[in-house]
């Protein structure tokens, strides 16, 4: 009985660490493709698990740790980003499904989401032509005709909008609430704004599942 029961349990052990190498690139290649399907306006998509070992975690505790989802150069019709990553924890999954690539993006105790969008691509989202941007560490810098000001920058009610004092004021507006589901805070950073903001809810490209099976 004893003997049987070690047999057992290299079994258990021999199936569970050729889960851990095989499942979690499945998930992360299904999560990526998804993705890539939802928002074709992406050039490439990544998805990154990072709580090893996410398979033994997932039948003890019923959870994934981290999931990463990076989409880069996002062409939309607002403006395009350079990048956007999504970061959810916490995330609960079904531990028979698990083995099949498959976890539940519904529930999840924390999401942060950041973005960045740089000055070129927001000077050719601005609705006034011809305003050259210059963004640097809390500071933005709008030429327009040859004449310089500097200008405040503030991401508020789903824009990004410039001061520019005598000069015609202008902003730029942001994808709506189907990919920035979450009121986004910005900073001005060397040649970007970098947004981001607390996840209250999961992205709809991100899916509430996930099935590789």
């Amino acid at each position: 009985m004893t003997r049987l029961l070690v047999v057992l349990v290299v079994v258990v052990a021999v199936v569970v660490v050729a889960a851990e190498i095989v499942v979690p690139p499945r998930i992360e290649e299904v999560v990526a493709e998804r993705v890539a399907t939802e928002v074709p306006e992406a050039s490439s998509v990544r998805a990154e698990l990072d709580s090893f070992p996410v398979v033994a975690r997932g039948l003890a505790t019923g959870q994934v740790q981290r999931l990463v989802v990076t989409l880069e150069d996002v062409d939309l019709p607002e403006v395009t980003i350079e990048w956007v990553q999504v970061e959810t924890t916490g995330i609960e999954v079904a531990r028979r499904a698990l083995f099949d690539g498959e976890v539940d993006l519904e529930r999840i105790e924390r999401g942060e989401l950041s973005a960045v969008i740089t000055e070129a691509d927001l000077e050719e989202a601005l609705p006034v032509p011809g305003i050259d941007l210059t963004l640097s560490p809390g500071r933005a810098e709008a030429t327009v005709a040859g004449r310089t000001v500097g200008s405040d920058v503030e991401v508020s009610d789903g824009r990004v909008r410039f001061d520019l004092g005598r000069l015609p004021d202008a902003s730029v507006a942001l994808p709506g609430p189907e990919f920035f589901p979450c009121p986004l805070e910005g900073e001005v950073v060397k040649g970007a704004v970098r947004l981001g903001c607390t996840l209250d809810r999961v992205p709809d490209y991100l899916l509430r599942r996930i099935d590789g099976g």
